[in-house]
């Protein structure tokens, strides 16, 4: 114990000082003696309260008070981009020259649009940009519409974006899924760092994300995701936050929010906010939901309430030169898995969950060097979830450690190259386990090192990227596996190799825009897909690794065409991913009745598979206030190699039928149409969610029919003083039908929740 306990010690020193090391050295602002001033107004020429300006190269942002003014002193001389915000708008950018000692005033005029164009993205890009210029198929959630989407879950909130789909085995625990790709191949990061929970481990591990406190939630589709690790060939989500202040903002700021839903007797809290204190930024936050069984147009579904607290405190040092600080994160969901399913137990089971986790940030911009800016990122996670019997007593039980540090450089103008970044990662994580699941604890290590560089910056840009991923797995204790009756031993095992993409983004004219991407991915299997030998109590599955287990690998392809113009924002994209060596679990062994207490027998093995699919989206203004939204997205796969026929024992005698050639959990053909109202007051839609049946089933899944589900919403936005208040109802299943999600387990026992009335209130100062 003192061993491990002085290894993590080890660990997290070393990543706390190569983050001192990269520190800023001087934080104060050189002839700072500058100011840009503005005031912002419509288009009658009124002003606009309670906007947000920001100063993108000094790193500060500020609120525009009741006559629209706003003011930036203090400033080096230089050219800024400045960017202004306010929901009902659409977000001005210009560019402002600034002397020394000089001040200067500008106007920012917003215009009403139902249709906003420019947001701004960071996840898979080298630098931020506006979604239109980035190289992989994107969408982002944020602002007026992360109010109107939210839900309890990230899974739900994502619901209804190109590609997107969930997973899950009740209400809480609903994980996206993109492309049908599911599990660690799709990247769930807070602030561009991996949460370090076990939600890709099992469909009923929550996700440790509270999506009410979220700045903005980007998804990226395609194979530009491999940035943020070689098996993300799905996509990425990222949920913004800012958790460590990377800007320094000119007065307090944040957020207060409140949600209430019918369909569970829900309700949520929330605040944050931000602040300074000389050079040093500071943010806080906190978040409390609880919620009820859920009500289906079935009947009431058991055990699947939940309460979630949640909260984080975060300060850094900040200056033209770079910042540094640190936040930590802390979050408890206790939440309820329904029963009813072959084998498990009647009433469900109870997991609790804890997860704290602390970070360390550095980044230092330079002016005259290669190099236009380095950053250090150091965090630790501990982890911990318990499944717990009707009775109370644990039945599966997890602990995990996770030190994780990432170095990243990035550089402008080098040959060729007109931008680029290169750095490393490295991991070590501990987990632990109990209960009744017989996964050997295991500790393992990973490392990678990657590079991405971009060629022109005109109307054709290049991006071509590569990485190498080193991953040794240590089981902790000796033990074996029963696979197809041969008792394989638990051994160590050890996993390297190269994955890259290349991608490409022409402007054929302004506001059209073609991209193409090719990608190699490469995914190790997890411990539990290796190890595991034993029954899984919430999951109400008996799960069997195999330790000979060998790699997956995928070449993804993914074409896209992007119109942006002044009414109307259009992406559609056609994709093919071959994945060789696929790990999924099978049903090798099926269901053994009378044994492993009827539950399913899933046996994690290697097999060839192709999905195929297209998704896209549209936003088009029908007039200055009307706008039709509309998403659709489509996923086909089929194994390529051979499958053996599955067993099916009983006590008398044992059967054989063919497999599945379809792997687990394809999403059906969905779509969603909405259309909306939009002013800077008032606002309101009507939309129309909509899934055909889907047939192509994998092992242990069953058909469902096609739906389409009717919603309605309002809101009003209102001041008073400087602070935006906006009060946002919806109506999600306005007629109550009774249909069924072919990813929820608990189609088969349990329709979808019924109608639901949603309240949201949000004040933003």
């Amino acid at each position: 114990m003192h061993q491990r306990q002085g290894w993590r010690c080890a660990v997290i020193s070393v990543l706390a000082l190569l983050v001192l090391h990269l520190a800023p050295t001087n934080l104060r602002a050189q002839d700072a003696t500058a100011a840009i001033a503005g005031r912002v107004i419509d288009e009658a020429g009124q002003p606009v309260a309670a906007a947000v300006a920001r100063l993108l190269e000094a790193h500060r942002d500020g609120n525009v008070h009741e006559d629209g003014r706003f003011i930036f002193d203090g400033l080096p001389a230089g050219t800024y981009t400045l960017i202004v915000r306010r929901l009902g708008y659409r977000p001005a950018t210009q560019a402002v020259t600034v002397g020394a000692g000089e001040r200067v005033d500008v106007t920012v005029r917003l215009v009403v649009a139902p249709v906003q164009l420019t947001a701004s993205v960071v996840t898979g890009t080298l630098s931020e940009r506006p979604r239109d210029e980035v190289l992989s198929p994107t969408a982002v959630v944020g602002d007026a519409e992360l109010d109107r989407r939210l839900q309890a879950t990230l899974g739900q909130t994502l619901v209804g974006q190109p590609g997107v789909t969930t997973q899950s085995i009740g209400p809480a625990t609903a994980r996206p899924v993109i492309r049908g790709l599911s599990g660690d191949r799709i990247v769930l990061l807070e602030d561009g760092q991996r949460p370090g929970d076990l939600s890709s481990f099992s469909g009923d591990h929550a996700v440790a994300i509270e999506p009410i406190t979220a700045k903005q939630i980007e998804v990226v589709r395609g194979p530009m995701s491999l940035l943020y690790g070689s098996s993300a060939l799905g996509g990425v989500v990222n949920v913004i936050r800012d958790e460590v202040p990377s800007e320094l903002p000119d007065d307090f700021h944040g957020t207060v929010a409140a949600q209430g839903n019918s369909v569970n007797r829900g309700g949520a809290l929330s605040f944050t906010g931000t602040n300074r204190l000389g050079r040093v930024a500071w943010r806080g936050e906190g978040s409390a939901r609880t919620a009820g069984d859920v009500r289906t147009p079935g009947g009431t579904l058991g055990n699947t309430g939940m309460q979630t607290f949640g909260g984080s405190v975060g300060a850094g040092v900040v200056s033209a030169e770079g910042h540094f600080g640190g936040a930590y994160r802390f979050y408890q969901n206790r939440y309820g898995v329904p029963g009813g399913f072959l084998g498990s137990h009647a009433g469900g089971a109870d997991i609790e969950m804890q997860r704290h986790t602390t970070r360390l940030e550095a980044e230092r911009h330079f002016s005259d060097a290669p190099l236009t800016s380095t950053r250090a990122t150091a965090q630790y996670t501990h982890y911990y979830h318990a499944e717990l019997e009707p009775s109370g007593s644990i039945g599966t039980e997890f602990a995990q450690q996770v030190a994780a540090g990432e170095l990243v450089a990035r550089h402008e103008h080098a040959g060729p190259f007109t931008v680029g970044a290169f750095g490393a990662r490295g991991q070590l994580r501990n987990i632990s386990t109990g209960g009744t699941l017989r996964t050997p604890s295991t500790r393992d290590y990973q490392a990678a090192g990657f590079v991405v560089e971009e060629i022109g910056a005109g109307a054709s840009r290049i991006q071509l990227g590569a990485r190498y991923d080193w991953a040794h797995y240590e089981p902790r204790e000796a033990s074996t596996v029963d696979v197809g009756g041969e008792r394989i031993p638990v051994t160590p095992r050890t996993f390297g190799s190269i994955s890259g993409s290349v991608g490409a983004l022409h402007t054929f004219r302004p506001g059209f825009r073609a991209g193409l991407n090719v990608s190699r991915a490469y995914r190790t299997p997890d411990f539990n897909e290796l190890y595991s030998n034993g029954p899984h109590l919430a999951a109400n599955t008996f799960e069997v690794g195999d330790p000979r287990l060998g790699v997956e690998t995928g070449l993804g392809v993914d074409a896209f065409v992007r119109v942006t113009t002044e009414g109307v924002r259009a992406e559609v994209a056609v994709f093919r991913n071959a994945l060789d060596g696929y790990i999924y679990p099978s049903s090798r062994g099926r269901a053994e009745l009378g044994a492993q207490g009827n539950r399913p027998k899933l046996q994690y093995t290697n097999g060839d598979a192709v999905l195929t699919g297209a998704d896209g989206s549209l936003e088009l203004a029908v007039t200055p206030r009307l706008a039709l939204h509309a998403t659709a997205s489509s996923v086909f796969g089929e194994f390529t190699s051979p499958l053996s026929p599955i067993p099916v024992i009983t006590p008398s005698d044992t059967t054989f039928i063919p497999a599945s050639r379809h792997p687990p959990l394809l999403p059906p053909v969905v779509g969603r149409m909405e259309l909306r109202y939009e002013t800077p007051r008032i606002f309101g839609g009507s939309s129309v969610r909509a899934a055909a049946g889907q047939s192509r089933l994998g092992d242990f899944e069953t058909p469902t029919a096609g739906y389409a589900v009717w919603g309605i919403d309002a809101g009003v936005r209102f001041l008073r003083g400087y602070r935006l208040q906006t009060l946002t109802l919806r109506v999600d299943n306005l007629f109550d039908r009774e249909y069924r999600d072919h990813l929820s387990r608990t189609k088969d026992i349990m329709p979808e929740p019924g109608r639901d009335v949603s309240v949201v209130y949000r004040v933003q100062f």
